[in-house]
């Protein structure tokens, strides 16, 4: 099969935030992982980004920091892109982590 599938940003986007929220078992935890990983990928939408590197979930905290966001509101967003980074790394990466 040769079939070109063209996938929308937000379709994948949604799969990665999926991957995220059905990997916690908590409701309040998946509720404020999924705003917080909505937050950060409009916020990665807003200009070019290198792509999703350590740099990025850098300036993704300077940029709340810049909000004024206290430091368990900014803690909390920046483990739900941790997560994400987790989730979505190959397993034969997560084996050499």
């Amino acid at each position: 099969m040769t079939d070109l599938i063209v996938v929308s940003h937000e379709a994948h986007w949604q799969r990665l935030k999926r991957l995220v929220l059905d990997s916690v078992s908590s409701p309040i935890t998946r509720r404020v992982y999924n705003l917080g990983l909505d937050k950060f990928f409009a916020w990665y939408g807003e200009e070019p980004r290198p792509g999703f590197t350590k740099a990025t979930v850098c300036a993704w905290r300077v940029a709340l920091e810049a909000r004024g966001l206290g430091t368990v509101s900014i803690n909390v967003r920046i483990t739900a892109v941790c997560k994400l980074a987790v989730e979505t790394v190959p397993a034969t990466r997560k084996a050499s982590v």
